[in-house]
């Protein structure tokens, strides 16, 4: 937290929603210490999640199928993970990385969407400034306002690091915004070595399923994919053996 943040939190001028998430990522930052054993990590993942306006009407299904991905990582064992979202005018924070996803789970069910524009060459570059190494970033929302080349840029970058980048696109077929964003977004995950899946608003089902095996693939390779259900959702199926034949194309 920066200092004025800090100003504003002594003079009680932050929210109560603003505190409570404080609270919730200071308490990710406290267990770290009890997390250092390289035996207990198979791999590390960042999951970003857009928390601009736009996002607000589709949130509660975003929670459930984040979730389930959570839900997802513990299963195949010891990995890390750290959630950075984006919001408002100028709001990007992160957890500390964390082995147990359910304190993940637990925090972004208090967060909400404030009205701003995208941050998501601050969320690649928090990715590239990590020290340990990086297995893969999620990235899961729906517009763009950002420059493309610098993103483009970014992304290239983890893909030289041989961090992949997936990337959940909420499309709407009558939101010109999304539909701009769609072909950066595709370019981005195929710079980066990672995958592009795109989901419509009301479909929770699928995100779940796709979230749940991108999880498994990040923590175990194909191996992880092949002790998971098997989709029942076209497009889950259609990623699962996308990821069982090697990522780096689109779904």
């Amino acid at each position: 937290m920066n200092n004025n943040a800090l100003e504003k939190w002594r003079a009680g001028s932050v929210s109560q929603d603003a505190r409570k998430i404080d609270a919730a990522i200071e308490r990710l930052g406290q267990v770290e210490a009890r997390e250092q054993s390289p035996a207990r990590r198979r791999g590390r993942l960042i999951f970003a999640l857009d928390l601009s306006g736009s996002r607000e009407a589709t949130l509660a299904q975003a929670r459930i199928a984040t979730t389930a991905m959570f839900d997802g990582i513990k299963a195949m064992g010891a990995f890390a993970v750290k959630l950075i979202y984006f919001r408002g005018t100028n709001e990007c924070r992160a957890s500390a990385w964390h082995v147990d996803p359910q304190e993940l789970s637990s925090t972004m069910q208090s967060l909400g969407c404030e009205t701003g524009e995208t941050q998501i060459a601050r969320v690649l570059r928090a990715a590239l400034d990590e020290t340990e190494p990086i297995d893969s970033v999620v990235l899961v929302g729906d517009h763009c306002e950002e420059s493309p080349d610098e993103l483009l840029g970014l992304a290239a970058s983890l893909g030289k690091r041989s961090i992949r980048l997936y990337i959940f696109h909420e499309c709407s077929d009558h939101d010109e915004r999304s539909l701009k964003a769609k072909p950066l977004f595709r370019r981005m995950a195929r710079a980066s070595g990672g995958v592009y899946v795109e989901f419509k608003p009301d479909s929770g089902a699928v995100l779940r399923e796709m979230l749940s095996s991108i999880a498994a693939f990040s923590a175990a390779g194909s191996q992880g994919v092949k002790q998971i259900a098997a989709a029942s959702t076209p497009e889950a199926r259609q990623l699962q053996a996308r990821l069982l034949l090697g990522p780096g194309s689109e779904v």
